[in-house]
């Protein structure tokens, strides 16, 4: 986790430092690339609900494993 928290942190520096010393640049983005954009923006979007539909049963049976277990030392009431 270490590890990870690290490398999130140099991946934003660098992003900052490289949206704060952009230079000027003279390029043509055509309809072609934005639509590419949206619909790589779309399919992220839909594959993160699905892989969540997916996990999402898992989630809520360890939570209600936690929630509702019974513990070693109650004993039924006769």
């Amino acid at each position: 986790m270490r590890y990870f928290k690290d490398s999130l942190l140099i991946f934003i520096i660098i992003v900052i430092l490289g949206l704060i010393f952009t230079k000027e640049s003279y390029a043509y983005l055509d309809p072609g690339s934005g639509s590419y954009l949206l619909q790589l923006l779309i399919g992220v979007l839909l594959g993160g609900l699905f892989a969540l539909k997916l996990f999402w049963g898992r989630v809520i049976t360890f939570l209600k494993s936690l929630l509702f277990r019974k513990r070693k030392d109650e004993r039924p009431k006769d």
